[in-house]
């Protein structure tokens, strides 16, 4: 199968976890929702219109973490605007929230960096997407904006290319990329030769069209940027030697 593989980088994001409340907590990746939403911004497609044409069905998502990262806590004051005029923070009730935001860990020199694959059954939406990865200049996109969760937290897109791509069973491997949690066998870390820092985190996988959520599971992330040692019931080849899992439920 082709696959569609490119980069995801910028300074700072913010996945704002679907039952944060009070505070606005963050996922540590891109869910497979937000990288829907930013591919369908990519392609051009209006807000909340593409939920059927990418559902998991039809297309499948991975993502990983190529560059090391961290968490902090910044209470951001939120404005309440009903019109331009309250851009200048003249109406009351703003609102003081404690918000997680991602940043490299190298904060000066660094940066996030998220690698994507992607496959759609249908060519028409991979031609597309390919040929806007090809461009080389802006943010190549056609949406609002090419976004890391936030639309204050801009984003960009390189190193586009097509690699193929074998779906095996079982396979015993270094995983690069998050790993559905439902989808390993075995954890392989004694004498492991990468660092770890591993988190399960409970994603959303799939909006119906009202955003409501319409499937959801748990992923392996290592934090740290590097493979994971891992035995699961589902693998990818790539035709680069490296092995993926899909995010699925």
């Amino acid at each position: 199968m082709k696959i569609l593989n490119f980069h995801i980088r910028g300074k700072m994001a913010h996945f704002r976890r679907y039952y944060s409340n009070s505070s606005a907590l963050s996922y540590s990746i891109p869910p497979r929702t937000t990288i829907i939403g930013f591919i369908a911004g990519l392609l051009g497609y209006e807000r909340d219109s593409y939920y059927d044409e990418f559902a998991p069905a039809q297309c499948s998502v991975a993502v990983g973490i190529q560059s090391p990262q961290k968490k902090n806590i910044q209470t951001v004051s939120l404005l309440m605007i009903k019109s331009t005029n309250d851009l200048n923070g003249s109406q009351p009730f703003h609102s003081q929230t404690p918000t997680e935001i991602i940043t490299p860990v190298h904060l000066r020199h660094g940066f996030l960096d998220y690698e994507v694959w992607f496959h759609h059954q249908n060519q028409r939406i991979m031609d597309n997407l390919y040929a806007q990865l090809r461009l080389k200049y802006g943010y190549l996109t056609r949406g609002v904006s090419a976004a890391l969760g936030t639309a204050q937290h801009v984003g960009w897109v390189e190193d586009g290319k097509v690699l193929e791509g074998e779906e095996e069973g079982q396979a015993e491997a270094f995983i690069h990329s998050v790993i559905p949690v439902s989808n390993i066998s075995k954890l392989n870390l004694v004498n492991h030769e990468y660092e770890l820092h591993l988190q399960k985190e409970d994603m959303p996988i799939h909006f119906h069209n009202d955003r409501t959520i319409a499937s959801k599971g748990n992923f392996m992330i290592n934090a740290s940027a590097s493979p994971v040692h891992a035995t699961v019931h589902r693998a990818v080849r790539l035709s680069d030697e490296r092995i993926i899992t899909w995010m699925e439920a």
